[in-house]
C-alpha cells in the first residue's frame, strides 16, 4: 500500500474510535482500485463508504482523486481544494491547464487538445489510436470497452505541471509524454524543432494504459518500458520495428564499454535518468530484451502480464515465461545482442537528440557558425558541408553539389541533415535517382527524421510513384505535422487518385495552419 494510503488510514483512525477491520478494508481495497484504474470498482467501493461513513474528510479526498482519475477537474479541485491531498495542487493545475481545450471522441477514446492548430492533429491521432487498440489489446489480451483519455498538451512546461516530472527532467531525458492518472498526456509535435515521432509515442503511452490495467498495476518499470517500446510500431505494422539502428549502435557501445543502465537504475521512471542518452539506452536495452523473449524464447506477452497481476516478481514470471533461470537469460540475452545484425558503419552512431523549441541547441565549436551541421562527425566534411550549404541558399546548386558530395563522400549516411542538403541539391539538378539513394541510405540508421521523408515524398511525386509519395508524406506527418510542405504533397496525391474526401481534409489541414 501506498504511503498516502497509510495516511488515508491513519486519518480514518484519527476521527476517534478505530474504524472496524471490515472499514479498514474497505479503505484499502477503494484505494488499490484507484491505483488499478479500475474505476468502475473504486466508485462502487467509495460509494458504500459514503452511505456508511459520511461526508468524512477521508472519504472526501477518495471521492475528490475517483473524479481526478475520471477527467472532472473542478469537481476534484472542489473537493481537493484546502486539504493537504497530494492531488489537490495537481487537479488544480490541470484544470488550469485545459480548462479551455477542445474535445473530441471516437468509439474507444476522448481527445483533449489546445484550440488552434493542434486541431490538425486530430484525425490523425484518433485513427492511430483506434489502431493501437485492436492490435496492441490482442498482443496483450485485453481490449477495454470504456472510453480512454487522452490529452495533448502544448508545451514540456504543461506536461511538467500536470504531472510529478520537473521540466529539467522533461528536458533532460528527452520524455515527451506520459501515462498517469488514468489518461494519456502527450506533449504536441509543435514544441519541438523538427518535431518527433508522436504517432508511435500514442502507440506507446496507450501500451503502458493497457499494461497497467490487465496486470493490475503490478508490472516493474522495465518490463512496463521494454514492452510499450516493443509494441509502439504496432498500429501501422508488425510489433519491433520502433527501434533505429542507431539506438542499437548506442547499445553496443555501451555494451562494450561496460555502461549499461541496471533495471533498477530504471526505477521510477526512465523519464528521471540524468541525460537523453541514457534514457535511448534504457529503451534500448529493455526493448532488446522484450524482442529477445518474443523471438527467441516465443514468450506471450499476454501471459507474462497474467503471471504478473496473479502475484508472481519480474524475475518469476519471466522464468515461468522463457522456461529459464533469469540469470541465464540476461547472459543468453547479451549473446543474442552480438549476433544481433549491425552494419558495422553504424556503430560509432547515437540517436538524435530531441531539441526544444524553447531549449536551443547552441553550437559547441568556434567554426560552426551553423548548429545543424553539429551532428556531422567529421571536422573537415563539417567545414564542406557549410560551404555548400551557403551556395544552396544564395541558388548557386551545382557549386554547392560539389562541396556537398565532398562532405558526403567523407561522412556517408552519419548525418541526415547533411543527406538532406546533398539530396536537396541533388533534386534541384534534376537527378533524382542519386537524391533516392541519398535520402534512403540515411533512413536506414535515422528512420524518424521527417525532412527525409518529406523530401524522398517530394522526389516520389516527381517521379509520379504517388503510391510510395503517400506513405513518405505519411511517415513525415507522423513526425512534424505542422510542415505545410507535407501537406501541399499529400493533397495532390488525392488530386491525383481522386480520393474526394482524403482531398478535402488536406485542404482543411493547409487552411488551418496558414489561418493560425
Amino acid at each position: 500500500m501506498t504511503s498516502w494510503a497509510l495516511l488515508l488510514l491513519a486519518g480514518m483512525a484519527s476521527r476517534g474510535p478505530g474504524p472496524s477491520t471490515a472499514e479498514g478494508n474497505a479503505y484499502g481495497e477503494a484505494l488499490g482500485a484507484l491505483e488499478m484504474w479500475d474505476l468502475p470498482r473504486a466508485h462502487s467501493l467509495i460509494a458504500s463508504l459514503e452511505a456508511s461513513e459520511g461526508d468524512t474528510p477521508v472519504v472526501n479526498e477518495l471521492r475528490g482523486r475517483e473524479r481526478f482519475f475520471t477527467g472532472d477537474y473542478a469537481g476534484s479541485t472542489e473537493l481537493l481544494s484546502g486539504t493537504d491531498s497530494p492531488y489537490a495542487s495537481l487537479a488544480d493545475s490541470t484544470l488550469a491547464e485545459t480548462r479551455a481545450y477542445e474535445q473530441r471522441e471516437s468509439a474507444h477514446f476522448l481527445l483533449r487538445y489546445p484550440r488552434g492548430k493542434d486541431e490538425i492533429l486530430v484525425p490523425y491521432a484518433l485513427q492511430t489510436l483506434e489502431e493501437a487498440r485492436t492490435r496492441i489489446g490482442q498482443d496483450l489480451g485485453f481490449l477495454p470497452e470504456d472510453r480512454i483519455r487522452v490529452e495533448i498538451l502544448r508545451d514540456p512546461s504543461a506536461l511538467s505541471r500536470l504531472s510529478s516530472l520537473t521540466e529539467e527532467e522533461i528536458k533532460a531525458s528527452g520524455t515527451i509524454a506520459l501515462c498517469k492518472y488514468n489518461k494519456l498526456m502527450v506533449v504536441s509535435p509543435r514544441a519541438l524543432v523538427t518535431g518527433y515521432a508522436w504517432q508511435d509515442t500514442l502507440a506507446h503511452e496507450l501500451t503502458h494504459y493497457l499494461i497497467t490495467r490487465e496486470s493490475q498495476n503490478k508490472t516493474p518499470i522495465w518490463l512496463h518500458e521494454g514492452i510499450a517500446k516493443f509494441e509502439e510500431s504496432r498500429w501501422r505494422g508488425a510489433a519491433g520495428e520502433a527501434l533505429a539502428p542507431s539506438a542499437v549502435a548506442l547499445l553496443m557501445r555501451r555494451l562494450r564499454e561496460g555502461t549499461l543502465i541496471s533495471f533498477e537504475r530504471m526505477h521510477p521512471s526512465i523519464a528521471m535518468l540524468p541525460t537523453q542518452e541514457d534514457a535511448a539506452l534504457a529503451f534500448a536495452e529493455v526493448f532488446t530484451t522484450i524482442e529477445y523473449l518474443v523471438k527467441e524464447r516465443r514468450v506471450s506477452l499476454a501471459s507474462l502480464l497474467t503471471k504478473l497481476r496473479d502475484g508472481k516478481s519480474d524475475t518469476e514470471a519471466v522464468e515461468l515465461a522463457a522456461g529459464e533461470p533469469f540469470d541465464r537469460l540476461t547472459r543468453d540475452w547479451k549473446a543474442y545482442l552480438q549476433a544481433r545484425p549491425m552494419p558495422k558503419e553504424m556503430l560509432p552512431l547515437s540517436p538524435p537528440k530531441l531539441k526544444f523549441k524553447d531549449d536551443p541547441d547552441r553550437p559547441q565549436a568556434a567554426e560552426e557558425t551553423d548548429p545543424e551541421l553539429r551532428d556531422i562527425p567529421d571536422a573537415t566534411a563539417r567545414r564542406f558541408a557549410h560551404l555548400g550549404s551557403l551556395l544552396l541558399a544564395r541558388s548557386r546548386a551545382s557549386a554547392a553539389l560539389i562541396e556537398l558530395g565532398k562532405a558526403e563522400g567523407r561522412a556517408g549516411a552519419r548525418s541526415p541533415t547533411l543527406s538532406n542538403l546533398y539530396a536537396q541539391a541533388l533534386l534541384r539538378a534534376g537527378r533524382t535517382d542519386e537524391a533516392e539513394r541519398v535520402l534512403k541510405a540515411s533512413l536506414l540508421p535515422f528512420p524518424d527524421i521527417a525532412q527525409t521523408h518529406l523530401q524522398l515524398g517530394q522526389a516520389e511525386l516527381k517521379s509520379e510513384q504517388w503510391e510510395l509519395a503517400r506513405q513518405e508524406l505519411l511517415a513525415a506527418n507522423a513526425i512534424d505535422p505542422f510542415d505545410p510542405q507535407i501537406h501541399s504533397g499529400l493533397l495532390k496525391v488525392a488530386q491525383v487518385k481522386n480520393d474526394t474526401a482524403g482531398a478535402a481534409e488536406e485542404t482543411e489541414v493547409l487552411s488551418r495552419l496558414r489561418s493560425n
